[in-house]
């Protein structure tokens, strides 16, 4: 090897511990700026009252880090983790900063406080029903965390207004479905409301008690077997929805639900087509049959809801012939 050929490569051995001694004096040269991630519903996060919730974000490029939580304008951790704990309804936003000496990253966390009205505390055992002929946990009818669904049932062929039921079948062959099913699909035991509108639905109301207002997010809903059957299929003396044989194939099947105070004055009302047959585009008709969230937020602050139906098949009487029953499942306070 020549003297030049040596001296080169002795040049480049020097540049090359030059540059790695330059990257330990300005180690902070070489680390990126963090990234903050955090899996967490859409909307962020619904906790029940007293439910506790650790916020642990994944943290990228953590070397020299520094962490800060704010609610508002106030700090309130310098931790990696928080431990949020419900106290009250209502929703609240979270801050997280993480900065090293390369930048910094933000994540804003929203944590809703919310009640939901899934009647898991009830048991009906074998009776796969219960329409409160036989009594029930309060006076008025159903009671579940403040919210009170009234029932007159004398008997059950007099039966209107709420009741319980984890009865579902979905079988289109079905000719004789219970009136007490649901047709979507639910887990197993699961129990929901079923409701068949009385002849004055503002007297059968569900309500909050003492008088209290509450804000309802949503609640879920379904048809029940029989009335989704009914539409589907319809019976001897009613057409199918859509039949096109029929005087008016534009069918439809409107569930109203109506807000009141606590003085009993209407907040507002909300229009939901449990079935729609009305499209030009015949493959846009539809019959809900799956659970399914209605938006009641724009209700405002409410003690009480009614459900009314009306639908484009009736009698020459006028009277309702789709038959008038809902199944109700999650119930969403958040005020």
């Amino acid at each position: 090897m020549s003297i030049a050929s040596s001296y080169i490569r002795y040049c480049l051995f020097a540049a090359l511990i030059a540059l790695l001694a330059l990257g330990c004096e300005n180690n902070e040269l070489d680390t990126p700026a963090p990234g903050a991630y955090i899996k967490m519903p859409q909307g962020g996060f619904e906790l029940e009252l007293n439910d506790t919730l650790v916020l642990a974000p994944k943290i990228t490029y953590e070397v020299d880090a520094q962490y800060s939580w704010y609610l508002g304008n106030e700090l309130i951790s310098e931790e990696k983790e928080l431990s949020h704990i419900s106290k009250e309804l209502g929703k609240i936003s979270y801050t997280f900063i993480v900065t090293n000496p390369r930048g910094a990253d933000t994540l804003m966390i929203p944590v809703s406080t919310i009640i939901i009205i899934d009647f898991k505390e009830f048991s009906l055992g074998t009776a796969k029903y219960d329409l409160g002929a036989g009594g029930t946990n309060h006076p008025d009818g159903f009671y579940s965390k403040g919210l009170i669904f009234p029932t007159y049932a004398p008997s059950e062929d007099q039966w209107v207004g709420f009741g319980l039921s984890k009865l579902r079948s979905n079988s289109l062959s079905n000719l004789s479905p219970s009136l007490y099913s649901a047709f979507a699909p639910l887990s197993k035991d699961s129990i929901f409301l079923i409701y068949q509108e009385p002849l004055s639905p503002e007297a059968l109301a569900m309500h909050f008690e003492d008088n209290m207002l509450r804000r309802i997010s949503s609640i879920s809903v379904t048809n029940s077997t029989f009335a989704y059957l009914f539409m589907r299929n319809g019976t001897d003396q009613v057409s199918r929805f859509g039949d096109e044989a029929s005087a008016n194939p534009l069918d439809w099947f409107l569930l109203t639900i109506k807000g009141y105070d606590e003085k009993g004055m209407l907040t507002g009302t909300v229009e939901f087509y449990m079935a729609d047959y009305r499209f030009e585009n015949k493959k846009k008709n539809y019959i809900i049959g799956e659970w399914t969230d209605i938006d009641l937020s724009s209700l405002g602050l409410i003690n009480s809801l009614s459900f009314s139906f009306s639908s484009s098949k009736n009698s020459e009487q006028g009277l309702i012939q789709t038959p008038p029953f809902l199944c109700i499942d999650r119930i969403k306070i958040i005020e």
